[in-house]
């Protein structure tokens, strides 16, 4: 029995995609054919209708993508690489190429499908810069960053920034933003409204684009940003990943209390293996601590301490899309 398809791709496919559960080339090739083919997008619409009058669409989340493979770069993959590099030559910073790769896969920085956002700027690190990491970052936050003399990598979709753009709304929409690829920003221009960057994917020394086109791409990072410097007595200003929309499950709450006290138990144990004993009040020279007690005669400000760390904990999982599920016996 002969399959049915449209434009190629078989209903199976096509299924498997509008379920969520096509492969990644497979998304690939629908969301090539849905920019050329109206009968696709319009089968595609009428499906995504239905879902809605059923209640089964997906709200947009605000979840972090700190787990995004970025830096994909063509055949290599090595763009953070690039990017890392970049800024240590421009920080007179000497280093030997091959150590940096090998030293990226040993510590797991760089896998085979990039580099983890959260893993951009760890060569800068071990170098003895300071790297600091935000999402939800502004233009101006760039341009602070470029006026107090930072260097600055970006996070963002690859294809947006340099125009892919039908392909591009679709894959926001129907798979998701995904960032993919990092690039450094060397300077803005406010009044003609554009910003120029190092790009390891470009051919050019440097590319210039308009601020809207490059802001289109840097969303799908939740505008994720890192600053770097070698200004070691720079003021270190925390920037906290905001929890406050996070809504846990009911059920979840019962692991606050395990986890703050399984906490104090572990700072505990590390405490007493440097020799710390009880006492009334701290005395770094006796190395005593009137916290080296049991959980529950902590004082209720201690308490509060764990229990918050176990609550942000918790929130940051559901942040990053993680689910945490109890197994069944």
């Amino acid at each position: 029995m002969k399959k049915r398809s449209i434009n190629n791709i078989s209903t199976e496919v096509l299924a498997a995609f509008l379920d969520g559960n096509a492969t990644a080339q497979e998304s690939n090739e629908i969301i090539g054919a849905l920019s050329e083919d109206a009968r696709l997008r319009e089968l595609l619409d009428i499906s995504q209708a239905v879902d809605a009058d059923m209640g089964l669409m997906l709200q947009d989340s605000d979840l972090l993508p700190m787990t995004a493979m970025a830096a994909t770069c063509d055949e290599e993959n090595y763009c953070s690489l690039e990017c890392e590099k970049y800024v240590l030559r421009r920080l007179n910073i000497e280093f030997d190429e091959q150590q940096l790769l090998e030293n990226a896969i040993h510590n797991g920085w760089q896998r085979q499908n990039g580099t983890a956002l959260h893993n951009v700027g760890r060569h800068l690190e071990a170098n003895g810069l300071v790297v600091t990491r935000r999402y939800k970052s502004s233009i101006s936050d760039i341009a602070q960053a470029l006026y107090e003399g930072d260097n600055v990598i970006v996070a963002v979709d690859g294809g947006e920034l340099i125009g892919n753009g039908v392909e591009e709304v679709l894959e926001d929409i129907l798979i998701s933003q995904i960032p993919d690829h990092v690039v450094v920003v060397l300077s803005l221009d406010a009044e003609n409204k554009t910003i120029t960057i190092f790009d390891p994917n470009s051919s050019n020394q440097e590319d210039t684009y308009a601020l809207e086109q490059f802001e289109d791409a840097w969303n799908d990072s939740k505008n994720y940003m890192l600053t770097i410097t070698s200004n070691t007595m720079k003021t270190y200003i925390p920037q906290p990943i905001d929890l406050t929309d996070v809504e846990l499950a009911e059920e979840l709450y019962e692991l606050r209390e395990a986890i703050a006290e399984n906490a104090h138990d572990v700072w505990a144990a590390e405490r007493q293996a440097q020799g710390w004993t009880y006492g009334p009040q701290r005395d770094d020279q006796k190395k005593e601590t009137p916290c080296m007690v049991a959980y529950s005669q902590l004082h209720d400000s201690e308490k509060k301490f764990d229990r918050e760390m176990a609550m942000n904990t918790l929130k940051l999982l559901s942040k990053l899309g993680y689910d945490i599920v109890k197994r069944e016996k």
